[in-house]
């Protein structure tokens, strides 16, 4: 049987994919009728529900793609869209329509700019997702080199359990090299600490498709476990959760299922761990907690502070609602987008590209440039200028503007569409060249390790998210080059592991009749 004739997909596949199309239809069409009906009979806007409902299935259509089409590519844009429903359209259901400001203050805000946030938002998705599969279209994007890095699985596995064993001593360099060197040497040490990630995108890879050791999997754990901990230990969730998200992101691919468990363990964490967050960042910041203190000893702190507080709520000392407070506004961005649109252009003008100014320097390596500004300024000009914080509060604290709102800030809704257009091409250019290989490969291991952070990056500024990404991809795929498979060893129907076991099977026993 020919090579090419393995990737037709048969009539059952196209059956299938057509079911779930249709229900995908049925589903949206049903929900933007219901819901809102439903819901005006609990107090809830019926236009804001109708809207929010249409954003949340266009969020979803990348989702049913990857499914209908049986697609083997990394579940890229399906998994951010899916963040996007998250933080842009379920906080309608979920919150009420108000944003905490400095001072204690709340801003209230009216329908009237919900409303047109929602609209914003349905424009601006809908314009990364036509960038994306636009740009993936295009000639151009067809013949665009890939780097496969096709790795020898023993010197990949070596790789890994270096990387197990180099993470450690990598989590205490702040403390131990001089804070001229750390903050010169800092984009590699986040490069070299990133490769934790790419350690698990190439277990998880090896383990899914089913030619993992025993081993591969005790090793697996380890470097997820070891990586959790030293995010809890730095205080940020964020780093917590990107190896679990890493696994869910390559499990999706190579099994073709979406791991829900996994997503809701994942938002259990997020709002096990938020209440007490701040105070927990003031106990590690400030050496509350012993500075020689092990990673497991603060994260330790961090969940016993959690359960006194949860033990507390449950207890009947505070509300439900009260508790989770805070994680729920950290997960509420269109609220926020609402609020900057309020205030954009009436009180504060547009920007025209300034808050995008960073990228006139980011190649400059801070080694050559000591005292090369730091990214984040649109996020401090969000943050103060809106009335979230005081330029002190600035300094102590982080806020994030969101890529939405910081499209608009700069050239309304014009910079809605054409930029975030602009992003999903980008995504999908940087997805052709490092994520194309076949599962496992360096490269994409490389572009899942990057991609986590894209994730909780829609809540923050261009410059973050992009300002050191094709140094971090080139030096990732730098690091693996040595683990690479030797030509002759490569065998050309490898790519065969992205298509079902049975039909493979199938094919072989046609191909020895």
């Amino acid at each position: 049987m020919p090579v090419t004739q393995l990737y037709q997909p048969s009539l059952l596949q196209r059956q299938s994919g057509l079911h779930i199309w249709v229900r995908y239809a049925l589903a949206v069409c049903g929900s933007v009728i219901l819901v809102p009906l439903v819901l005006a009979q609990y107090g809830y806007s019926p236009l804001k529900v109708f809207l929010a409902t249409i954003l949340l299935g266009v969020c979803l259509y990348p989702t049913a793609r990857n499914f209908a089409n049986r697609e083997v590519d990394l579940p890229a844009i399906p998994v951010l869209c899916l963040a996007y429903a998250f933080l842009f359209a379920i906080p309608v259901f979920t919150r009420e329509p108000a944003v905490r400001l400095a001072f204690g203050q709340t801003a209230y805000l009216d329908d009237e700019n919900i409303v047109a946030a929602l609209l914003l938002s349905i424009l601006g998705v809908g314009a990364l997702l036509i960038g994306f599969y636009g740009f993936r279209a295009t000639t151009l994007a067809k013949n665009l080199p890939i780097v496969g890095l096709h790795l020898d699985e023993k010197k990949a596995v070596v790789y890994c359990v270096a990387i197990g064993l180099l993470a450690p001593l990598l989590a205490r360099a702040e403390d131990v090299l001089p804070e001229p060197l750390f903050l010169q040497l800092s984009a590699l040490i986040r490069v070299l600490q990133n490769q934790a990630l790419v350690a698990i995108a190439i277990l998880g890879s090896l383990i899914y498709s089913g030619r993992g050791l025993v081993w591969y999997r005790a090793l697996l754990y380890y470097i997820i476990g070891l990586t959790v901990l030293q995010g809890l230990a730095n205080a940020f969730i964020e780093q917590a959760i990107a190896p679990i998200a890493t696994l869910l992101i390559i499990r999706w691919q190579l099994t073709k299922r979406l791991p829900l468990m996994g997503i809701i363990a994942a938002i259990v964490i997020i709002l096990f761990l938020s209440p007490v967050k701040q105070e927990y960042r003031r106990a590690v910041w400030f050496e509350k907690i012993p500075v020689d203190a092990s990673s497991v000893d603060k994260a330790w702190f961090w969940a016993r502070q959690a359960s006194r507080y949860w033990m507390d709520t449950f207890s009947g000392q505070r509300s439900l609602v009260e508790s989770t407070e805070q994680a729920a506004s950290r997960t509420d961005l269109i609220h926020q987008f609402a609020l900057v649109y309020s205030l954009t252009p009436s009180e504060i003008p547009y920007q025209y590209g300034a808050t995008y100014s960073y990228f006139l320097i980011t190649l400059i390596p801070r080694a050559i440039w000591p005292e090369k500004p730091e990214a984040g300024g649109a996020n401090k000009f969000f943050a103060v200028n809106y009335g979230l914080t005081t330029e002190e509060g600035a300094r102590r604290s982080t806020f994030g503007v969101s890529l939405l709102a910081e499209s608009y800030i700069n050239f309304g809704w014009v910079g809605v569409i054409f930029i975030m257009a602009f992003q999903g091409a980008l995504l999908n250019l940087l997805q052709r060249i490092f994520g194309d290989g076949k599962p496992g490969s360096g490269g994409q291991a490389v572009y899942v390790a990057f991609f986590v952070f894209f994730l909780n990056g829609i809540g923050t500024s261009a410059d973050i998210l992009f300002g050191n990404v094709i140094q971090s991809l080139l030096l990732g795929c730098a690091l693996l080059w040595w683990t690479r498979a030797k030509p002759s060893t490569m065998r050309p129907l490898e790519t065969r592991l992205a298509l079902p076991a049975e039909q493979l099977r199938n094919c072989s026993s046609s191909a020895g009749r």
